[in-house]
C-alpha cells in the first residue's frame, strides 16, 4: 500500500469516528431527562387528592354525576422559562373544567351534578398554561368532568387526558388528514362516474351499486375527517360515532351484493342478506364503536372473497382480483385494528373503484371499436349490394330472428342445415343463422346453389374441383380450400354440373 493509500484510509478512519462521536453526543442528549413529564392519570373520588387513586383512561367510567381526574405533571428547573407554554389537550365525550396547581384554566362547556345545570362541551378541547403559573418541580393538573347529555352508554369516555407543548391542533389535523382528502376526492370522482353510467342506461344495476358504494364511503370518509374542521360538542360527536358504523356496514352490504352480481348471480340475495346480518350482530355486540365498525368492513370482504373464490375458473382475472382485495382488506383490517379505518380502509375502496372503473372504460372502448368496425362492415355491404343490384345479381333475403339480412348470392360460400335452421356461410368469413331449413331457402335462392348433400348445399362460383374421399367417395374443394362432403345419391348431378 502506498503513502497516497494509506493518507486516504487514515482519513476516512477520523471521519467516521467524528460522525460516531455526533451521534453518541445525540444519544446521551436525547437519553437525558425530559423538561416536562406527566405522571398516570388518577381518578378522585372527592377531593382531596389522597382520596385519588391510579386508573387507565379506558376504565373511566362518567355515568355517575361527576368525575375529577387529575395527574402529576413534573417540570425541570433548567427547562424554565419553557421555550414554548404548556397546553392540556382532553378528548372526551364529556364538558371538563381544568386547574392548574387549583389555578382555574377555563371551561369546556360546563360541567355540574345534573344534566339541568350541565352545558355540554366539544369533544376536543384545550386550555393553554400561562407561563406564570408552571412551578419547578411537581405541578397537579385535574378536570372535573360530566356527562349528562351522553344519550349513549359509550368506553372509553375519556380518549385523551395530555399535557405538552402548545401547538395548533387543528392545522396539525389538516395536514395529517390531506392524503385522506386526496383519497375522498378519487372516491367523489369514481361515484361520479358510476352514477352517469347508471342513468344513462337505467338496465345497469352494476353501475348503480357502484355508485352506491362510492356515495357511502364519501359520506363516511367526511365524518371521519370531518373533527379537523367541525368542533363537535360531544352529544353531536356521538351522533358521529353511530353514523360511521351504520355507512361502513351500508358500504360493505353495497360492496358484498356487487360481488355476488358480478361473480356468482344466484348467490346475490343470500350474501347481501348474510353480509346485512353479520354487520348488525357486530354493531350490535361489539364493545367499541370503532370494532363495529371494524366487524362490519370484515363481513363485507369475507363476502367479496367467497363470490370472488366462486368465479376463478369462469373470469380468472377479474375474479383473482377480488379475492385478493378481500384477503388483502381482512388481513389489513387483523394486523391494524380500529386504526385500519384512517391507515388504509378508504384507500383500498378508492383502489378497488379505481380498477373497476378502467376496467369498465376498457370494456367501453371495446364497445366502440366494435362498433365502429360493424360500421365499417356495413359500409362495406351496402357498397357490395349497390353493386350486385346494378348488375343485377340475385341478392338472398336472410332472416336471423327479428334481423333481415340483405346478401348478394355471390358473397356465400356454402349453406349447412341444422335441424330447422341453416348455417349460411360467407366468403368474408362470418356466419349467419338463418330461420328456415334447408330445402325452403334453397328455394328462395338462384339456381347458382348447389345441393350436394343431404346437410350441405355450395354455391357454384366458388367450386374450385373434386378429390377423392379416404374410405370411398369425393369432397368437393371450395375456393378458400373449404372442403364440403358429396352425398352418394349427388354425385352423378354434381358431376354434370362441374364436369
Amino acid at each position: 500500500m502506498n503513502d497516497r493509500d494509506r493518507g486516504k484510509k487514515q482519513g476516512y478512519g477520523q471521519m467516521m469516528r467524528i460522525i460516531l462521536s455526533v451521534l453518541a453526543i445525540l444519544l446521551l442528549v436525547g437519553a437525558g431527562p425530559h423538561p416536562v413529564s406527566s405522571g398516570p392519570v388518577r381518578l378522585c373520588a372527592e377531593p382531596p387528592a389522597s382520596q385519588c387513586g391510579p386508573v387507565k383512561l379506558e376504565d373511566i367510567s362518567i355515568e355517575q354525576a361527576e368525575v375529577t381526574i387529575q395527574r402529576k405533571v413534573e417540570v425541570s428547573e433548567q427547562a424554565l422559562p419553557l421555550a414554548r407554554p404548556l397546553m392540556v389537550r382532553i378528548v372526551a365525550l364529556a364538558s371538563s373544567e381544568v386547574r392548574w396547581n387549583g389555578v382555574l384554566l377555563g371551561r369546556n362547556g360546563v360541567p355540574a351534578a345534573t344534566a339541568a345545570r350541565e352545558k355540554a362541551g366539544r369533544f376536543v378541547a384545550t386550555f393553554p398554561v400561562p407561563s406564570h403559573l408552571v412551578r419547578p418541580g411537581s405541578n397537579v393538573v385535574s378536570a372535573r368532568i360530566s356527562a349528562h347529555h351522553a344519550w349513549l352508554p359509550v368506553k372509553p369516555a375519556v380518549r385523551v387526558f395530555h399535557v405538552g407543548p402548545f401547538q395548533n391542533q387543528q392545522l396539525r389535523d389538516l395536514w395529517a388528514y390531506l392524503p385522506t382528502l386526496l383519497i375522498l376526492g378519487v372516491l367523489a370522482a369514481a361515484g361520479m362516474y358510476f352514477l352517469a353510467a347508471a342513468i344513462s342506461d337505467r338496465r345497469d344495476r352494476g353501475s348503480l351499486l357502484l355508485a352506491l358504494i362510492g356515495g357511502s364511503a364519501v359520506l363516511q370518509l367526511v365524518l371521519q375527517v370531518s373533527p379537523a374542521f367541525i368542533a363537535y360538542s360531544y352529544p353531536q360527536y356521538m351522533v358521529r360515532m353511530v353514523a360511521i358504523p351504520g355507512l361502513a356496514s351500508v358500504t360493505a352490504v353495497l360492496a358484498a351484493g356487487y360481488a355476488a352480481r358480478r361473480f356468482a348471480q344466484g348467490w346475490q340475495g343470500f350474501v347481501s342478506l348474510g353480509v346485512a346480518a353479520a354487520a348488525v350482530i357486530s354493531i350490535v355486540f361489539m364493545p367499541w364503536y370503532g370494532f363495529k365498525a371494524l366487524g362490519a368492513i370484515l363481513a363485507g370482504a369475507a363476502g367479496l372473497s367467497v363470490c370472488a373464490w366462486y368465479a376463478l375458473d369462469r373470469e380468472p382475472r377479474a375474479a383473482q382480483t377480488g379475492l385478493a382485495t378481500g384477503l388483502i382488506v381482512i388481513a389489513l383490517a387483523i394486523w391494524q385494528g380500529t386504526s385500519f379505518l384512517e391507515r388504509s380502509y378508504f384507500a383500498l375502496l378508492a383502489v378497488l373503484l379505481m380498477i373497476v372503473t378502467i376496467e369498465q372504460i376498457a370494456g367501453l372502448r371495446s364497445i366502440s371499436l366494435e362498433r365502429d368496425a360493424e360500421a365499417k362492415r356495413a359500409a362495406v355491404l351496402e357498397e357490395r349490394l349497390g353493386r350486385a343490384q346494378r348488375e343485377n345479381e340475385p341478392i338472398a333475403i336472410l332472416r336471423t330472428g327479428s334481423r333481415t339480412h340483405r346478401v348478394a348470392e355471390g358473397d356465400i360460400l356454402y349453406v349447412q342445415a341444422a335441424d330447422d335452421y341453416c348455417d349460411v356461410v360467407l366468403a368474408s368469413g362470418g356466419r349467419l343463422l338463418v330461420t328456415m331449413n334447408l330445402a325452403r331457402l334453397l328455394e328462395s335462392m338462384s339456381p347458382q346453389f348447389l345441393r350436394v348433400h343431404k346437410s350441405y348445399a355450395v354455391n357454384r362460383e366458388h367450386v374450385t374441383g373434386t378429390r377423392p374421399r379416404p374410405g370411398g367417395g369425393r369432397i368437393l374443394v371450395l375456393g378458400d380450400k373449404t372442403e364440403v362432403p358429396i352425398g352418394r345419391t349427388y354425385g352423378a348431378a354434381i358431376a354434370a354440373c362441374i364436369g
